[in-house]
């Protein structure tokens, strides 16, 4: 939640004049502001007997960000879902000797990995070494708002590879070639989900 400017100004001269937090929380509250304001508006400021208070670093936000964060998720979502539909083309070619159509659809995902996969990789490692170099890289409001929206896509793809898997069982129609294909829709899903955890877990530690 973004803090006005108002409240910040007030909590901060607050702070200055010596109030302690408690007392500026109850003053806030009976002016009306509510609970989750005040905390957030205690909280853009550290715990520290310091004066005047220290700003805590906020998230950044920038037209560049936008540009190489959402290429990045855009060439993994679009690479990981032709990467499912080759190994999906793969299976049927292994367990159905008339599957002549998946030969197409091998081709065209085969083209549009050996174009994401270089690229995305790239991207990525580019992305890594810069945090190394410079951690406050990792505050990108865009770059946490697409990791969780990429969270967020990979959950409810396992959710719905589940359910799908179930389903199947449940109406007598899970063959193993169906269950390959749900196994490979899980598992490229997991692997992704795991991977931006991994790096939001990183991004959140002190």
């Amino acid at each position: 939640m973004a803090v006005s400017k108002e409240l910040s100004r007030f909590t901060r001269d607050a702070l200055v004049a010596g109030h302690s937090r408690a007392e500026v929380a109850e003053v806030l509250k009976t002016s009306g502001w509510s609970a989750s304001e005040v905390i957030d508006a205690l909280d853009a400021y550290a715990d520290t007997p310091f004066s005047p208070p220290v700003p805590r670093p906020q998230s950044t936000l920038s037209a560049r960000d936008f540009f190489v964060y959402a290429l990045t998720f855009g060439l993994m979502v679009f690479g990981a879902i032709y990467l499912v539909q080759l190994l999906h083309a793969l299976i049927d070619r292994a367990m159905d000797d008339s599957a002549y159509r998946s030969l197409y659809t091998i081709r065209f995902a085969m083209a549009v990995l050996i174009v994401t996969t270089p690229l995305y990789l790239w991207l990525t490692f580019r992305d890594r070494r810069k945090l190394v170099a410079d951690p406050a890289l990792s505050r990108s409001a865009i770059r946490r708002w697409l990791t969780y929206l990429t969270l967020l896509f990979a959950s409810t793809v396992m959710l719905g590879d589940l359910i799908a898997v179930i389903h199947a069982f449940l109406s007598g129609e899970l063959t193993l070639q169906f269950l390959l294909k749900a196994v490979v829709v899980g598992i490229v899903a997991g692997l992704i989900f795991l991977f931006y955890l991994a790096d939001v877990r990183t991004g959140d530690a002190p």
